[in-house]
C-alpha cells in the first residue's frame, strides 16, 4: 500500500519539452507523491524551478539545477533559490534542445571545482536564438559564479530538434561521460540521420551522435586511444547504437556503467553498458527488430517488428571491437525511463544500499536489486522474470514511489539520501528528498 507523503504538485504545460512518451497521456496530472515504504517519507526541498532538467551537488544543502528553456543555472542553498542565477546561457530550447546536462568534479588537492554543462548553444536573440551546436563545456566555480568556460566537445545538432540526450556523469575513472541521441526531427521527417554509429550499413562515419561519449576532464581522448577505433570522433565513443538516453550511472560496487534508453511507443530499455557496447538501434529495440520505411508523406516511419532471440543481422561492429548485448529490462508499452541512480548509502535503510533507482516520464520511481555476486543483471521475479514489462501492472512490484509527474533527475545527495527532480513541463518544477520518516522536520 502506498503511503501519502507530501502535498499536491501543480504542473503547468509547456510546448517546449517534447517526450514522445507524453503524447499518449497528454499533460501531466496533478498528483500527490506517495511511497510504498511507511518507514520513509518525502520532503519538498525546493520549488519554483522553470522546466528543470538535471541537478548536481556542490555540498550539503547546496544544489545546482538547470532550467532547460531559460538556459539558467540556479543555485539552491538551504532550500532557497538565490536571487540571481550563477550562469545564464544563450540556448535554443526547441523541443528537446536546451540546457540539458550537468556534473560537478572537485579536486581536493587543488581546491578547484569544475562544473560540466551540456547544452544546445545558440546565437542571436530571436525566439531563443539560432542553434549552432550541442556542446560540452567545463566551467570553474569561482566566487559563486561559473567562469572560464572551456569547450570540450563540439557536437552536431541537426537535423533535430529531438533526441539530443545530454545527461552527464563523472565515472570512477574521473573521466566525463555524456549521452547523445540520434538528433532527429520530432516527427521523424526524412533527414540526414543514417550513421554507422546507428547500425546503418550504408551510413556515414560517426560524428558524435547516437552513443555515449567519454573524454578526460580536459576534453582529451582517454589514454590517447579509442575503444572502437582511433579515428576521430570514433575514438570518443564508449558505446553506440543508442536512440536517446536520459540516464547514466555507475554501480558503486563494480564500477560498471548502466543506462536508460527511450523507445517510441515500445522498446524502452535498461542496459548494462560495457566498453564498446552496441545497443542495437536502429536495427533492434528492446527485444524487437525495427521495421523502418519512408511513408507517403515523406516521413521516416518506425514500426515494431518480430521478437528476436538472437543477435540481429547487419549490426555494425567496427572490426569486431563493438559488441551487442540485449537489455536487462524492456518495456513493451513505453514508460519513458529517465534518470538512473545507485544509492551508495545506507541512510534510507541497509536494505536499499547500492540498489538502483530509475525515474520515469510516466510518474513512477522504480527500485531494482542487482543479482549477486556479479551484479550484471537485475533481480526480476514473477511477470518480469522474462525481462519484459508487457503492461504497467508488471512493474507494480518494482514501483518504489509515484505521483511525482515527469521525473527528470534522480541523484544521491552528500547526506546519503535520494533526491528527485520533477516538473519538465512546469513553471513550478520541484526537488524532493526521500529520507527516513523520523528525519522529516
Amino acid at each position: 500500500m502506498l503511503i501519502v507523503a507530501i502535498g499536491l504538485i501543480s504542473l503547468i504545460p509547456s510546448s517546449n519539452i517534447s517526450f514522445e512518451q507524453e503524447e499518449e497521456e497528454g499533460e501531466e496530472a496533478t498528483t500527490i507523491p506517495t511511497l510504498g515504504d511507511s518507514n520513509l517519507n518525502i520532503e519538498l526541498v525546493a520549488n519554483g524551478i522553470n522546466s528543470p532538467t538535471t541537478m548536481a551537488f556542490l555540498g550539503l544543502d547546496d544544489i545546482l539545477v538547470l532550467e532547460k528553456d531559460k538556459g539558467t543555472v540556479q543555485r539552491i542553498v538551504n532550500g532557497e533559490i538565490l536571487e540571481e542565477p550563477i550562469l545564464d546561457i544563450n540556448v535554443n530550447a526547441e523541443d528537446e534542445r536546451g540546457l540539458l546536462g550537468i556534473a560537478v568534479s572537485k579536486n581536493t588537492s587543488t581546491g578547484e571545482t569544475f562544473v560540466f554543462l551540456y547544452y544546445t548553444e545558440a546565437e542571436g536573440t530571436e525566439e531563443g536564438g539560432e542553434p549552432i551546436a550541442n556542446r560540452l563545456y567545463r566551467y570553474e566555480l569561482v566566487d559563486d559564479k561559473l567562469v572560464n568556460p572551456k569547450l570540450l566537445l563540439d557536437l552536431p545538432y541537426l537535423p533535430g530538434p529531438a533526441h539530443n540526450g545530454g545527461v552527464i556523469t563523472i565515472g570512477p575513472d574521473n573521466n566525463v561521460y555524456v549521452a547523445v541521441g540520434e538528433l532527429t526531427p520530432t516527427d521523424y521527417a526524412e533527414g540526414d540521420y543514417k550513421f554507422l554509429s546507428q547500425n546503418y550499413e550504408d551510413g556515414k562515419e560517426p560524428d558524435g551522435r547516437g552513443g555515449i561519449l567519454r573524454v578526460t576532464q580536459d576534453g582529451q581522448i582517454v589514454d590517447g586511444k579509442g575503444i572502437l577505433g582511433d579515428e576521430h570522433p570514433l575514438d570518443m565513443y564508449y558505446a553506440y547504437g543508442i536512440r536517446n538516453s536520459f540516464g547514466l550511472d555507475f554501480d558503486p560496487l563494480t564500477g560498471r556503467l548502466w543506462d536508460t534508453e527511450n523507445g517510441p511507443r515500445w522498446g524502452d530499455e535498461l542496459n548494462l553498458v560495457e566498453p564498446g557496447f552496441n545497443s542495437g538501434w536502429a536495427k533492434v529495440l528492446g527485444t524487437w527488430t525495427v521495421n523502418e520505411m519512408i511513408n507517403e508523406e515523406g516521413n521516416r516511419e518506425i514500426n515494431k517488428g518480430e521478437p528476436s532471440s538472437s543477435v540481429p543481422a547487419g549490426l555494425i561492429n567496427f572490426n569486431g571491437k563493438g559488441k551487442y548485448s540485449p537489455p536487462e529490462l524492456i518495456w513493451d508499452k513505453t514508460i519513458g525511463p529517465t534518470a538512473i541512480a545507485f544509492l551508495d548509502s545506507d541512510k534510507m535503510g541497509t536494505q536499499y544500499k547500492n540498489d538502483m533507482f530509475v525515474g520515469t516520464v510516466k510518474d513512477r520511481l522504480l527500485h531494482f536489486k542487482l543479482e549477486e555476486p556479479n551484479r550484471t543483471g537485475l533481480v526480476l521475479n514473477g511477470t518480469l522474470s522474462d525481462k519484459v514489462a508487457d503492461t504497467i501492472e508488471d512493474i507494480e512490484d518494482v514501483t518504489f514511489a509515484e505521483g511525482f509527474g515527469i521525473i527528470t533527475d534522480v541523484k544521491v545527495g552528500p547526506d546519503g539520501y535520494l533526491y528527485i527532480v520533477s516538473g519538465a513541463r512546469s513553471l513550478d518544477g520541484k526537488i524532493y528528498r526521500i529520507l527516513p520518516a523520523a528525519s522529516v522536520e
